[in-house]
C-alpha cells in the first residue's frame, strides 16, 4: 500500500481533476504491429507515476532502467537533450504536454512508451560545422532519434527494442517559408539495430525531412517497424525513408505535399502498404532500383498525386499523373508482416476523416491517478526546510517518517525533528510524515 500510495497520493494534489478530464476517443492500452511482438511493450507499468516541474526533476526521472510512468503537464523548453532509459512512459495530460527545443535520444534502450505530447526543434540554436548540431550538445536536431550506437558497450548491447509513439505531433517550420534543408533534421529517426516500434495515431506537418530509418547503405540492420493511422501534411521528404529492414504502413493518410516525396524504399528495403490514402502528394511512392529496395501495395489511393508507380497506372483519381523514370523504380517484395491488426484497419476510403478525427494529441487521457492512502492529503501547509536541500531537513516538530526513493522503495525512517540526507545522492525522493506526503530534493 504504502509503496505505490505514496507517490499517487502527491500526485492527487498536484493534478486537479480538471487536468485529466479531457475526452477520450480513442484508449488504445496497448501497441498493434511490431511493438506488440517478443513479449509487448509496456513502457513504465508498475513503476511510479510522477510529474515533473523542472527539467532537472525530467531527466532524473527519465533515467536509469527502473520502470517509471512520467506525466507531462506543461512545456519544457531547451536547447537540450532528453536522454530516455529503458522501461519508462512519457504520457502528456490533455494538451498540455510539450517538448520544444529539446531532443530525446533514445539510445541503446528498450521498454519505452511516448503518447500524446507535442515536440517541435523550431528556432533551436544550431552549429553550422558542415553537420548541424543542437549548439553545445553533440546531438542531431532531430525531435526524437532512436538509435543504437553506443561504443561503450559491447557490440551484443547496442539495440533499441519496443518503443511504442502514439498520438504525437511533430512540426518544425513550413518548408516553403524555411527554405534551408538543412536547418533541421528529422521528426523522428531509427537508426542502427532498433526492433519492434510501432508509431502510430500521429501528426507529422511542416518540415523538410519527416522520417529516416537507417541513416546509410552500410546501416544494414533488419529495423521492424510499424506505421499506421498517422498523418503527413506539408511535408518535403522521407515519409519516411527506409534502408533494410521490415516496415507495414496501413491507414496512413498523406496529403498536402504537393512537393513531397513519400516512401522512398532504398537499399534492401521492404515495404507492405494496404489502405494508405495519399492525396496531392507529388511522389507518393518510389525507389532507387539499383539498389534493390521492394515494396507490396494493397488497397491504396492515390488521388491528385503527380508521379506515381508504374504499378498503379492508369489511375481515375490521378489522371494526370506520370509515371516515375526507371531509376526510381522498386522491385515487389514478398513480404507480408507477422501479425494481424485488423481490428483497427479501417476502409481505405475512411481513412481521411477517421485519422483526422483522431490523430495527434488531446485524444487519450493520461493515467488515472488516484489516492490509495484513505482518509490523508496532503498538507500544503507543512513546511520542511530546506527544500531543496544539500543535507539536513528541519521538520518543524517531531514527526514519525519514512524516506523513500523515485521507485517507492523504503530508504530511511524514523521518528525526530530533523532528518540528515548528507549521505544520499543528489535526487528526487518522497517524504512521509506521519499521514502526509512531501516531496524533497536533495541536491
Amino acid at each position: 500500500m504504502f509503496k505505490k500510495g505514496i507517490v499517487k497520493l502527491l500526485l492527487g494534489s498536484i493534478l486537479t481533476a480538471g487536468s485529466l478530464q479531457l475526452s477520450a476517443q480513442v484508449q488504445d492500452s496497448e501497441p498493434c504491429g511490431y511493438a506488440s511482438l517478443e513479449g509487448g511493450t509496456t513502457g513504465g507499468v508498475g513503476g511510479p507515476v510522477v510529474v515533473p516541474t523542472t527539467f532537472a526533476e525530467l531527466q532524473q526521472y527519465a533515467s536509469g532502467t527502473n520502470p517509471v510512468i512520467i506525466l507531462i503537464d506543461r512545456e519544457f523548453k531547451g536547447p537540450n537533450v532528453l536522454k530516455l532509459g529503458s522501461n519508462k512512459t512519457l504520457f502528456g495530460v490533455g494538451t498540455k504536454g510539450f517538448i520544444n527545443q529539446i531532443g530525446v535520444s533514445i539510445q541503446c534502450q528498450h521498454n519505452i512508451i511516448i503518447r500524446n505530447l507535442k515536440f517541435t526543434m523550431k528556432g533551436v540554436p544550431i552549429t553550422n560545422d558542415g553537420e548541424n548540431k543542437i549548439s553545445g550538445f553533440n546531438f542531431d536536431p532531430d525531435c526524437i532519434a532512436i538509435q543504437a550506437d553506443d561504443e561503450t558497450l559491447p557490440e551484443a548491447q547496442r539495440k533499441s527494442s519496443h518503443i511504442w509513439i502514439d498520438h504525437c505531433e511533430f512540426y518544425n517550420e513550413d518548408p516553403t517559408v524555411m527554405t534551408d534543408y538543412d536547418r533541421y533534421d528529422g521528426l523522428l529517426d531509427a537508426k542502427n539495430d532498433c526492433q519492434y516500434i510501432t508509431i502510430s495515431w500521429n501528426y507529422f506537418h511542416d518540415h523538410h525531412k519527416a522520417c529516416l530509418f537507417g541513416k546509410g547503405n552500410s546501416d544494414d540492420y533488419d529495423r521492424k517497424i510499424t506505421m499506421h493511422h498517422n498523418k503527413f501534411e506539408n511535408i518535403g521528404s522521407r515519409m519516411p525513408l527506409m534502408r533494410f529492414g521490415k516496415l507495414h504502413m496501413f491507414n496512413n493518410y498523406t496529403t498536402r505535399c504537393l512537393e513531397g516525396n513519400g516512401l522512398n524504399v532504398r537499399i534492401n528495403s521492404n515495404a507492405y502498404l494496404e489502405k494508405n490514402y495519399y492525396e496531392n502528394v507529388k511522389k507518393p511512392l518510389f525507389g532507387k532500383l539499383s539498389e534493390g529496395g521492394r515494396a507490396s501495395l494493397k488497397d491504396n489511393i492515390f488521388k491528385n498525386c503527380d508521379r506515381m508507380p508504374a504499378i498503379t497506372l492508369p489511375n481515375a483519381l490521378s489522371p494526370n499523373a506520370s509515371p516515375l523514370s526507371n531509376t526510381e523504380e522498386f522491385e515487389s517484395s514478398s513480404y507480408i508482416p507477422p501479425y494481424q491488426c485488423a481490428s483497427i484497419t479501417y476502409p481505405v476510403l475512411e481513412v481521411p476523416s477517421k485519422v483526422n478525427q483522431y490523430v495527434g494529441v488531446g485524444k487519450v487521457l493520461a493515467p488515472s491517478v488516484v489516492t490509495s492512502l484513505v482518509g490523508t492529503k496532503e498538507d500544503l501547509a507543512m513546511q520542511v526546510y530546506p527544500n531543496p536541500t544539500q543535507g539536513l531537513i528541519n521538520l518543524n516538530g517531531m514527526h514519525t517518517w519514512v524516506l523513500s526513493d523515485l521507485q517507492g522503495q523504503i530508504l530511511l525512517e524514523g521518528q525526530s525533528e530533523t532528518i540528515d540526507l548528507s549521505g544520499n545522492k543528489a535526487g528526487i525522493y518522497f517524504l512521509k510524515l506521519d499521514h502526509k506526503v512531501v516531496k524533497i530534493q536533495k541536491q
